[in-house]
């Protein structure tokens, strides 16, 4: 059986599981491209992680969960969207900044998978959690829910 090969956008591509799962997408033979913030000039070893992924294949894409229509043209290259994102940042909680990602991959109307920054307990387990944890089990509800609502095809990725 001959699988065929999909063209991934990966968001959060120079984190700790994001770069991974770009060498991953590569190792397989997938198309891949990695949004990347157009601020991102002034983070040195971010920058060379790019370049080095550039070098291996990858497709370099300038966009941010904060340019809805960055977003959209960059969706719009791929089949597949994952979403690498920390669940908190130094800031604050980023989780719900998928909710940009739910509206882009919605309007694009072409994506076949999206896999939301779920990586860990599966928070449909978590009704019961203790703060300060449940904040971020609840704001993994609320993307799905509007993943859910917005009728694209998802998958979860939990670690029980």
């Amino acid at each position: 059986m001959i699988m065929e090969k999909s063209k991934v956008l990966i968001v959060g591509g120079t984190g700790y599981l994001g770069k991974r799962l770009v060498k991953a997408s590569l190792a397989v033979g997938h198309q891949t491209y990695v949004l990347h913030r157009p601020e991102i000039g002034l983070d040195i070893e971010k920058i060379q992680m790019l370049f080095s992924f550039k070098e291996q294949g990858a497709h370099l894409v300038s966009g941010s969960l904060d340019d809805h229509q960055s977003l959209v043209n960059a969706v719009k290259l791929v089949d597949v969207v994952i979403c690498a994102i920390s669940s908190v940042h130094l800031r604050s909680h980023q989780i719900l900044l998928q909710l940009k990602l739910v509206d882009a991959i919605k309007e694009a109307g072409n994506v076949k998978r999206f896999l939301p920054s779920e990586f860990g307990t599966d928070p449909a387990k978590m009704e019961n959690a203790m703060e300060p944890g449940k904040i971020t089990f609840d704001d993994k509800m609320k993307v799905r829910k509007a993943t859910e609502e917005g009728g694209i095809p998802f998958t979860y990725v939990s670690a029980n």
